[in-house]
């Protein structure tokens, strides 16, 4: 039986007017129409402002590539950064590429497959809670995400302080909270005196989180460990050979903090909510564990062979990207195609859509990984989850084969079943999340 699992219906075409702003702020995936799903380009606007989606491989392209020196991110910045500042993320130009490529070398993949043993130690320890934990179901996205930020401080960060850990899961649940509202104003351009909702506890957040990693850099600045902040430290600037600030040492810390363990939580929150749909698939991914491992803890001599759990994790990004939306403004007349696009356009790449392309895609809103089998190969810009483009994602790597070491060590002890009564439907913020948590069962392995 094919599963098709909760999904957004899209309306006949985009609100307008009021109607537009309320039903973005409750979420955004609401206002794309149904054209989207179904055409490569949809222009629409109202108030003055022009926008437009686009959903076609070669347009995606030409946004994030051919024609880029045409494109900014400015609703990205706008929203991520007063937190962010002007770290990998939010900087652009000869600023972002000095910074990716001192980041670069801790993500090659011989730096990569010795992480495993910390994302499997990571996910036992997960498992030990579940064991000890109270019965019933569990908030599993809460569970991937301290998980996940678990991870990303034993490998990456110097730091695994409780108290950092808690400032950074609240900073991201106020950031989701009033995470529509950011959205919109960022999308609309809309001044930054303008007040908003939660834009004071948003502004408090940050003010509050940057001043702790800042404080955690000067408590471990000599501390002589290899890390990525001692490495960035070290780095020099190629134009000017000046070396990181310590604002600059928050910026990019914040981000691998946030964009290193939020999406791939989100990853993984999504694939188990899948597999608790889909006991044929959590069987067949509990065979190719036990043959490959034999029984063993997961190590990195087995990443490669666990074929079918990249494939489900794929498919589960698929169905639910972690990052469900990406946008540029239009800053120079250009031509997409056939369509002339004016400066000030806001160019609108709904990467949940683009997912779900009835063009693209066999039964798009079905659960089916195979469409990631090793013999069929899935058009560039036509899925899309960490990105693309020169703005790829640097930690794509690093996030599959930390969810495919971690998913594979849960399924050798437990299973998931739904919890009666929950059918979470997927909301944009920052990250695709579920409207009310993700209460599961966790069934121990017989």
């Amino acid at each position: 039986m094919t599963l098709v699992p909760p999904r957004i219906t899209p309306p006949d075409r985009a609100p307008r007017g009021l109607a537009f702003l309320s039903t973005f702020v409750r979420n955004p995936l609401n206002v794309i129409p149904r054209a989207a799903y179904e055409e490569d380009f949809v222009h629409g606007g109202d108030g003055g402002v022009s926008r437009a989606w686009i959903t076609s491989p070669a347009l995606v392209k030409a946004v994030l590539l051919d024609e880029r020196d045409k494109f900014r991110k400015l609703a990205q910045i706008r929203l991520l950064g007063p937190l962010l500042g002007k770290g990998l993320l939010t900087s652009e130009g000869a600023e972002w590429k000095w910074q990716r490529q001192t980041a670069a070398p801790m993500f090659r993949p011989a730096e990569l497959m010795g992480y495993v043993p910390a994302f499997v130690k990571a996910a036992e320890g997960q498992l030990a809670a579940w064991r000890n934990g109270a019965p019933g179901a569990h908030p599993i996205d809460e569970d991937m995400t301290r998980l996940t930020f678990v991870i990303v401080c034993s490998t990456l960060l110097p730091t695994s302080d409780p108290k950092l850990a808690n400032q950074i899961e609240e900073s991201v649940r106020t950031f989701q909270q009033s995470g529509g509202w950011g959205l919109l104003f960022a999308a609309l351009g809309v001044p930054n005196w303008v007040p908003r909702p939660g834009a004071s506890s948003s502004r408090k957040t940050a003010i509050t989180l940057r001043a702790a990693v800042g404080a955690m850099i000067r408590d471990r600045r000599d501390d002589g460990a290899d890390n990525l902040m001692h490495r960035l430290m070290g780095a020099r600037d190629p134009e000017t050979g000046r070396a990181m600030d310590d604002e600059q040492l928050v910026d990019n810390l914040l981000t691998f903090y946030l964009a290193g363990h939020e999406t791939t939580a989100k990853a993984l929150t999504w694939t188990l909510f899948l597999l608790s749909r889909s006991p044929e698939w959590t069987a067949k991914l509990r065979e190719e564990v036990d043959r490959v491992t034999q029984g063993a803890r997961v190590g990195p001599e087995h990443i490669e062979k666990l074929v079918l759990v990249e494939q489900v994790v794929k498919e589960a990004m698929r169905l639910y990207p972690p990052v469900p939306m990406m946008s540029r403004q239009c800053v120079a007349d250009v031509q997409l195609g056939e369509h002339a696009v004016k400066a000030g356009t806001s160019i609108l790449m709904p990467i949940y859509t683009i997912h779900r392309h009835a063009k693209r895609w066999e039964n798009p809103d079905a659960f089916d990984p195979t469409r990631f089998a090793p013999d069929r190969e899935v058009p560039r810009y036509q899925y899309m989850p960490f990105g693309a483009g020169p703005r790829i994602c640097i930690g794509m790597s690093f996030a599959l084969i930390e969810a495919t070491a971690i998913l594979a060590t849960l399924l050798q002890s437990v299973s998931f079943s739904p919890a009666p009564g929950n059918e979470p439907v997927p909301v944009a913020r920052v990250t695709l999340i579920p409207d009310n948590g993700m209460p599961l069962q966790v069934v121990p392995r017989r």
